[in-house]
């Protein structure tokens, strides 16, 4: 292991202080040396350390909370109200809307704490917004489902980037509605659509 160069894996900011967080993980008895008295040529994870990661992962998959990502525009409330809401809340997830929130600390700290926090994050395309686009990326890297919507008349707008995805297409409120819980029953486990 070079400390020099592997030390961004760790978002260390130089290699002593990716050595500083290899011995605390080893200390807290999550990774192991495979040779003992090796200065760390090769690391495992423990029985610990897999424990402490799948409750990691668990904890994220089993959130109830949807985190939206949209265009914060008057022209999308019916929307939001009559489509993500109700589709939301029919398939057993709390729609959270980061503009709604009340908050003191910076909106970026809390929109990256509560996607942390989300099981799902429906990115809604519709006015080509680039913070969508930086909420659906931080979702994908957390392994959080992302289900892509966007409004029929901005389909042709989105990044080719993103165009891959099989998006949720819409041309009104209950279409989405309709739509959008449909996809999230087919496409997240026990989430069928349930009368609320």
């Amino acid at each position: 292991m070079d400390w020099n160069y592997d030390y961004p894996l760790a978002w260390a900011r130089d290699g002593e202080e990716f050595r500083y967080l290899l011995s605390m993980l080893c200390k807290r008895g999550l990774l192991e040396r495979e040779r003992p008295g090796v200065d760390f040529g090769a690391l495992r994870l423990t029985p610990e350390g897999w424990e402490r990661l799948e409750q990691l992962r668990r904890v994220q998959r089993h959130s109830d909370q949807a985190f939206v990502a949209m265009w914060f525009s008057q022209d999308l409330d019916q929307v939001w109200e009559q489509g993500f809401k109700p589709a939301l809340e029919e398939t057993g997830f709390r729609p959270l809307r980061v503009d709604l929130l009340e908050y003191n600390d910076k909106i970026d700290d809390r929109i990256v704490a509560e996607i942390r926090r989300s099981g799902l994050l429906v990115a809604d395309f519709t006015g080509n917004r680039g913070g969508v686009y930086f909420e659906a990326g931080l979702a994908l890297g957390l392994g959080i489902p992302v289900i892509w919507t966007c409004k029929d008349s901005d389909i042709g707008e989105v990044h080719f980037d993103t165009r891959q995805y099989n998006y949720v297409v819409w041309a009104a409120p209950a279409d989405l509605r309709e739509k959008l819980a449909n996809r999230i029953a087919a496409t997240i486990p026990g989430r069928a659509i349930r009368n609320t």
